[in-house]
């Protein structure tokens, strides 16, 4: 393990190709968002995630990555502000759609402009309408992290699971809306 401001010597680094790291990768359940914004002419864009991540509760900050070289790239680092959706079971094909090439990301799909003119996802579980607190250097990705300006539906339900390379079931999980003692921070 490595403190702040120190690396891992390379001699201690084991050699490993990228299919063989994103199996293991692909051991971690994760959910599923779409972070989406509105576009300078107006059209709504998004994009499928499943590396949002909480980080912290003051200031209010979450996190996510996003491939170097996506097309979305270009377009989130310009953006002062967007918006996270955590998508629910079932919304599985929404996931697909905003992860796709195709031209029209948001055709079948419900939602609704913030405020801020974000595209906030109809049956999302929770949103998140955030402005870009920082970005940093992610090797292949690039990492952003986001202040959280307003949160949004707050929905009871199960939360869309990827796991080992597809959407999986959940089992019943707490609903309470409140943390339980101990639980990790």
């Amino acid at each position: 393990m490595t403190l702040l401001g120190t690396s891992a010597d390379s001699r201690d680094t084991r050699q490993f190709n990228a299919r063989e790291l994103r199996a293991a990768f692909g051991h971690f359940p994760t959910g599923v968002c779409v972070i989406t914004g509105m576009q300078p002419d107006g059209t709504p864009f998004g994009l499928t995630v499943s590396s949002f991540q909480t980080l912290s509760l003051d200031p209010a900050l979450i996190l996510y990555s996003v491939r170097r070289g996506a097309a979305s790239l270009d377009f989130l680092s310009r953006r002062a502000c967007f918006a996270v959706n955590i998508l629910q079971a079932g919304q599985d094909w929404i996931a697909r759609q905003f992860a796709s090439h195709c031209r029209d990301r948001f055709a079948s799909v419900a939602w609704q402009a913030s405020r801020r003119g974000n595209p906030l996802l109809h049956d999302a579980l929770a949103r998140f309408e955030c402005s870009v607190w920082k970005t940093y250097d992610g090797g292949d990705h690039v990492i952003v992290i986001g202040q959280i300006n307003d949160i949004d539906g707050l929905q009871g339900g199960k939360p869309l699971i990827f796991h080992r390379g597809g959407f999986v079931p959940v089992p019943d999980l707490r609903s309470s809306h409140h943390p339980a003692d101990g639980a990790p921070t």
